[in-house]
């Protein structure tokens, strides 16, 4: 296992993060990271390796899109400090595509996207 001892690991993404985690921040030691891939994960690690004691930490918002994560990189991200860090993020994106489909200011191409990405280093 990759993930040291004590580690923290931060998800963040959309609905498919978020679904059912506590506000402001879900966190497994204080009151749950939630009920989707996060608590998979996190009942995962804490049942496979309980003596490394890592931190699951779940910042998912419900609807979030690329543009989102990126305005909220320093308060959702970069204080947190984690150790680790999973992105799930751009299935609104695709979808404002369809849902909203004339108001093209809310979509995210994936060369726009990616460029986003390679600005944070990701």
């Amino acid at each position: 296992m990759k993930i040291q001892l004590h580690a923290k690991l931060l998800m963040i993404g959309d609905s498919i993060t978020d679904w059912n985690r506590a506000r402001p921040v879900g966190e497994a030691i204080v009151d749950g990271p939630g009920a989707g891939d996060v608590g998979v994960v996190n009942a995962y690690l804490t049942a496979t390796h309980p003596e490394r004691r890592i931190r699951v930490v779940n910042r998912g918002v419900s609807g979030n899109t690329v543009r989102d994560l990126a305005a909220g990189w320093s308060t959702d991200v970069v204080a947190l400090r984690p150790d680790w860090l999973s992105i799930m993020i751009a299935i609104n994106d695709v979808w404002r595509q369809f849902d909203a489909r004339l108001l093209t200011e809310q979509h995210v191409i994936l060369a726009c996207a990616f460029a986003k990405a390679l600005d944070y280093g990701w």
